[in-house]
């Protein structure tokens, strides 16, 4: 792995860890933000390992995935393309906040996709 890739999946092995601690003490807003960031964060060194690249500037889950050749089943495009739209309603107070329920929801799935990407990795 290059070093460069580790550091990203060092960040990003955080950014799950943070989503479920946050999750677990009731900060639903910032575990939808740091569920995305992990899995945008896991998907972005291996577009590294691939391309040898600085990865786009983009959090868009789906493009990133498709760019990198990920193979997504129609679930995991469908739960890609929700996280994504949870990106800005997690980091402004835009609309009803979620539940906790629902956070949870985004948490485990990311959490799974993350897992998933991450032995790509090692």
């Amino acid at each position: 792995m290059k070093p460069e890739t580790a550091e990203w999946v060092r960040i990003a092995d955080g950014d799950i860890g943070v989503a479920k601690l946050v999750l677990d003490q009731g900060f639903v807003r910032a575990s939808l933000f740091h569920s995305h960031e992990a899995v945008e964060k896991i998907l972005k060194p291996i577009w590294i390992e691939q391309r040898s690249e600085e990865p786009e500037r983009t959090h868009n889950l789906l493009y990133l995935a498709r760019e990198v050749g990920i193979k997504l089943d129609d679930e995991q495009k469908e739960f890609l393309r929700k996280l994504f739209w949870q990106l800005i309603p997690s980091r402004y107070p835009e609309g009803t906040e979620p539940g906790a329920e629902t956070a949870r929801w985004y948490y485990d799935g990311a959490k799974e996709i993350y897992s998933w990407l991450r032995q790509r990795l090692t």
